[in-house]
């Protein structure tokens, strides 16, 4: 043989190649592993997202944060500060201490709840007055049920992480003006708007008010303080949505974006001469029902949220493209009436609705639809080249507007992504560990400390670190860590699956 080594070299070749095709298999297939690992999402949020708001969301001057802000992050008028967006970018910069452990990020959430305490709490009446000047004066002082509530749903994050006492003061006091000064004597269900002496403004009834609260802030409240009066308050905001706020037809939730009237009437929203629904009201219900259900295991809120979210998805979303649509016709066969824009958080909600279906059904179809949306947000939504998210796109996935941050467009959706991405993924799907972060200051000896964010009861405790040590006082089961005396502490927590 004139060649020898070409043999060899041939022989080298078939050995070779079987593992060099299954590596660039896996290659290939890595985008979706990728998605389905909650470090992705740890990632996706501290590096492609938050760094976007800490560089220029901040105002340095005024204090607090800018409300709006260009697509490169440059601040724009108007220059009012809304206590309730002030407090979602305090989830956003809470969410990133909890996924990291870095003081930057919480020395930037405490700038922002400290400004709360002191500009934006009514001192005479109680309350979150609804709009600040620039310069930190009250501008509206009423309390609408959205500002109230966006208010505390940062402020609780916060709370959780460092166990500060004023915060969870006002944040249950507010809670309990909605309780009495808002609920409906004569019609039942909770008003919409209070003026500044806490007297009714807006007597309507919306999302907001009932179902909305319970899925953006009861949940969660509940989780960290373990209250019963506020799991009570949850039941009985989604009993009232059960009677009231609910399609007696179709099973469709209402009261959103349009709320209804003092007595119940919803109202009609038209597109093309066609009766429409808003998918972002039925995520937002779903949400509470399937976590709901995660908490308390009743079962109401089980099969209800289970069939709400099969029907919002055959109705809302569309499979082929991975997308959600808000509007949809209320009458079968529910045919989408506005396809011109995808919304951010309508995309988020989505995509955490499938982990919850899976955790509670074990049906592999959620993974599936869930890489689908999780592939939509992560091609399309995030902004590679300033970074953090856009707030709509084309169903093509090309971004819509120039504006980054606006009223209601803040840090929070796209943080809490990242974070409940990562804990569910890990926890609820992988059964591998989460790790989360805390920073308490002045903890009173023996005090209990609640600290998963996790529903379902399957998730414990495996260890902690208190000040870089070992720390063996806690209670695995119920979640919560025995804190020691200090001035100061750091403290590390991971928590694990534990199939009862």
């Amino acid at each position: 043989m004139k060649n020898p080594g070409f043999l060899s070299n041939l022989i080298l070749l078939f050995l070779v190649f079987p593992a060099f095709y299954l590596s660039c298999k896996n290659s290939g297939n890595s985008s979706s592993d990728k998605i389905t690992d909650g470090e992705y999402w740890r990632h996706q949020g501290l590096t492609d997202i938050i760094p976007f708001w800490q560089k220029n969301a901040r105002d340095t001057i005024n204090g607090a944060f800018y409300m709006n802000l260009s697509r490169e992050g440059t601040p724009l008028p108007p220059w009012d500060k809304h206590p309730a967006m002030i407090s979602r970018q305090i989830f956003g910069f809470t969410s990133a201490y909890l996924l990291s452990g870095d003081e930057t990020y919480l020395r930037t959430a405490r700038e922002g709840a400290e400004y709360l305490l002191k500009y934006a709490w009514d001192e005479d009446y109680g309350g979150w007055y609804d709009v600040l000047d620039q310069r930190g004066n009250p501008k509206v002082t009423t309390k609408s049920v959205p500002n109230q509530l966006y208010t505390n749903v940062g402020l609780t994050l916060y709370y959780f992480v460092t166990g500060d006492k004023k915060v969870l003061t006002c944040i249950k006091t507010s809670v309990g003006i909605q309780k009495k000064y808002a609920f409906d004597k004569m019609n039942g269900g909770y008003f919409q708007t209070l003026n500044r002496d806490l007297s009714v403004a807006d007597s309507s009834k919306s999302k907001h008010s009932h179902y909305g609260y319970t899925s953006s802030l009861l949940i969660n409240l509940s989780m960290v303080t373990r209250e019963s009066k506020i799991q009570d308050f949850a039941d009985e905001l989604m009993e009232i949505s059960f009677n009231h706020l609910t399609d007696s037809v179709y099973g469709w939730f209402t009261g959103f974006p349009a709320p209804g009237s003092v007595s119940w009437k919803m109202a009609v929203r038209l597109i093309n001469d066609s009766e429409v629904v808003s998918a972002g009201a039925q995520l937002t219900a779903s949400l509470a029902l399937l976590r709901m259900y995660e908490l308390t295991g009743k079962e109401i809120y089980r099969s209800k949220g289970i069939d709400l979210s099969r029907k919002v998805m055959s109705a809302g979303y569309d499979s082929a493209r991975g997308c959600w649509f808000d509007v949809f016709d209320r009458n079968p066969p529910n045919m989408i009436e506005d396809t011109s824009s995808v919304t951010w958080w309508l995309q988020s909600y989505g995509i955490l609705i499938q982990l919850h279906l899976y955790n509670i059904t074990g049906d592999k179809s959620y993974l599936d639809s869930y890489e689908k949306m999780a592939s939509f947000w992560n091609n399309y939504f995030v902004d590679r080249k300033y970074g953090g998210v856009y707030q709509t796109v084309l169903p093509s996935g090309t971004p819509l507007g120039v504006s980054k941050a606006v009223v209601w467009k803040a840090s929070y959706h796209e943080m809490e992504n990242a974070l409940l991405n990562y804990f569910y993924l890990n926890l609820y799907v992988n059964h591998k560990p989460a790790t989360l972060y805390f920073h308490m200051k002045n903890t009173g000896a023996d005090t209990k400390h609640y600290v998963s964010l996790a529903e379902d009861s399957n998730i414990e405790i495996t260890g902690v670190k208190i000040n870089g040590k070992t720390w063996k006082s806690f209670n695995a089961a119920e979640r919560y860590v025995i804190l020691p005396g200090a001035e100061d502490i750091k403290m590390e927590v991971t928590l694990g699956y534990e199939p009862k």
